[in-house]
């Protein structure tokens, strides 16, 4: 099962290392519940701060659609430990597929966001296309995601 050079996946304690590039395409999927938690601390006004990220409630409920496949991800990531539960292991060859689709819903928030206001382009939506651009290249190449993929689809329960 294991190869050489896969001691970097794997943790003193021999448990299954998740790649940092995974969870930061986590966090960049996940950046409307990471809004919408922040704008719970607000008591005057909720809305305020969602305002500034998202300039419709469509562009924001479309935020929060984006983190399901994400949080999906996370889920079974939390599962991760001495022993992988089996669902887990069934569920691991889908989570690349969820991540696509969350890259895919991504660009069309994007886009969207881009076009509400299109003559101005701020640096907030220059960097989120980098993210996003970045995003792509870590799906398409990431050896370093493929391989952890590759060791918890294969995963025997030991």
């Amino acid at each position: 099962m294991l190869q050489p050079g896969d001691e970097r996946y794997i943790s003193p304690e021999g448990k299954l290392q998740t790649p940092v590039a995974l969870w930061l395409l986590i966090l960049l999927f996940m950046r409307g519940y990471a809004a919408w938690i922040i704008s719970l601390t607000f008591m005057e006004d909720r809305s305020r701060l969602l305002q500034f990220f998202y300039t419709s409630t469509e562009q924001f409920l479309l935020a929060l659609i984006i983190g399901l496949p994400a949080l999906i991800v996370v889920v079974m990531l939390s599962q991760l430990g001495d022993k992988i539960p089996a669902w887990v292991v069934r569920v691991a060859p889908l989570a690349p597929n969820f991540l696509w689709i969350a890259w895919l819903l991504d660009g069309w928030l994007l886009i969207s966001l881009i076009a509400a206001r299109f003559p101005e382009f701020s640096v907030v939506k220059g960097v989120l296309l980098f993210c996003w651009l970045v995003a792509l290249w870590l799906l398409l190449f990431s050896r370093s995601l493929r391989r952890f993929w590759q060791l918890l689809a294969a995963d025997d329960g030991q």
